[in-house]
């Protein structure tokens, strides 16, 4: 949308309308039909609530432009690798960090977090039916994601809802399987310099947003599993960034990978088996995205980053957020030292029941150590 600024408001017209060609001619079938249509209906809705709010934005609260993201920490891996696990602990430092729930990222305007704010203090002094209702529209739309991740609209979450609407994100393969037909959005670095230039103004416009809204004082903190494919363009827009990177087997990763994101076509595209090459696309996707890290990661400096094992994570969560902040030289608080404690020992407890394996989905341990020796031998993984 070329006539409204790219700092208002943002959408790739030509992915829209690949969507709907794919999803409704090319590979036509009812309940692909019926799922488009439900999307194109709150997809325009939801734009043009947030279009009209950004716009509010500009004439009320201006200064949300003079917001500077100093030192913002972006927590990036592959899908399935302890992201969300992560950035759980970071936010036990709530004086230390400004950090999304899933509303923020859906709705990214300053006006609609005003208004939200009016009604949850309303809500509160009245018994809480709102929080009651979204508690159960929670259990709605994200019931069978527990064990895989768990989400809600008030919990802290990935900045991936941003992009949505953008609709540069490999997030738009949930509903599109597709991928090969809309390759591009895999890698949004990869892209033209002036639609990279429009997705950084409208990103960055986002986050000032967010942080003129609630944290102003704080730093800015990101967890985002499709970060990889945009690694230079946050470089660029944050050259003080700093980077934690996750690594885990990738004869674990993949397959979660592929289980996650492919989890959706069961209820809109039943009949594309679990060994297809759209299955087997999400897992080319996932190692291609080892690679780009490790190859783009370069352009910061050794203290901008730091890299730990999923491994690791799981085996003492609090000795490795000691080790990120002593590399950042972050100060720890008494009480995000003693929550950091109570959570470790908690999470010692937890044992997913999310099962997979490479198999299912036509791949084998000699394709993923063909493309990824490099990465088996740099973190010691079993070959």
């Amino acid at each position: 949308m070329s006539f409204i600024h790219a700092s208002i408001f943002y959408i790739h017209i030509k992915t829209f309308v690949k969507i709907v060609y794919l999803q409704c001619i090319k590979h036509f079938s009812i309940r692909r039909f019926l799922f488009t249509l439900l999307f194109v209906i709150l997809f325009v809705f939801v734009s043009f609530i947030v279009m009209a709010t950004r716009f509010l934005d500009e004439i009320f609260f201006p200064n949300y432009r003079k917001i500077n993201i100093k030192e913002p920490i972006f927590i990036i891996a592959n899908p399935r690798s302890g992201t969300t696990f992560l950035h759980r602990l970071f936010c036990l430092d709530q004086e230390k960090y400004g950090y999304t729930l899933l509303y923020h990222t859906i709705l990214p305007s300053i006006t609609i977090f005003k208004i939200i704010d009016i009604f949850g203090a309303i809500d509160k002094k009245i018994g809480h039916p709102l929080r009651k209702t979204f508690d159960y529209l929670d259990g709605l739309f994200f019931k069978g994601w527990e064990e895989i991740h768990p989400m809600g609209f008030n919990k802290s979450e990935e900045d991936e809802g941003t992009f949505i609407f953008t609709l540069i994100t490999s997030g738009i393969f949930l509903l599109c399987p597709f991928m090969d037909e809309i390759d591009y959005v895999k890698f949004p670095d990869l892209m033209s310099e002036k639609e990279r230039e429009k997705l950084s103004q409208y990103y960055k416009a986002s986050i000032q947003r967010f942080m003129y809204s609630f944290g102003m004082d704080k730093i800015f903190l990101s967890k985002n599993v499709m970060s990889t494919g945009r690694l230079n363009t946050i470089i660029d827009l944050f050259p003080d960034t700093k980077i934690v990177y996750i690594v885990r087997s990738p004869y674990k990763a993949v397959p979660s990978f592929i289980s996650m994101f492919s989890a959706a076509w069961k209820a809109h595209s039943p009949e594309i088996p679990e060994n297809s090459k759209y299955h087997r696309a999400w897992g080319e996707l996932a190692m291609d995205y080892y690679l780009y890290f490790h190859e783009h990661i370069k352009r910061l400096p050794q203290n901008q980053w730091y890299t730990l094992k999923y491994e690791d994570l799981v085996e003492n969560p609090e000795k490795e957020m000691i080790e990120i902040y002593r590399h950042f030289n972050l100060s720890i608080g008494t009480d995000f030292e003693l929550k950091l404690r109570n959570t470790s020992k908690r999470s010692k407890s937890y044992q997913s029941t999310h099962q997979y394996s490479l198999e299912q989905y036509g791949l084998s341990k000699n394709e993923v150590l063909d493309r990824l020796e490099a990465i088996f031998d740099k973190y010691s993984f079993e070959k």
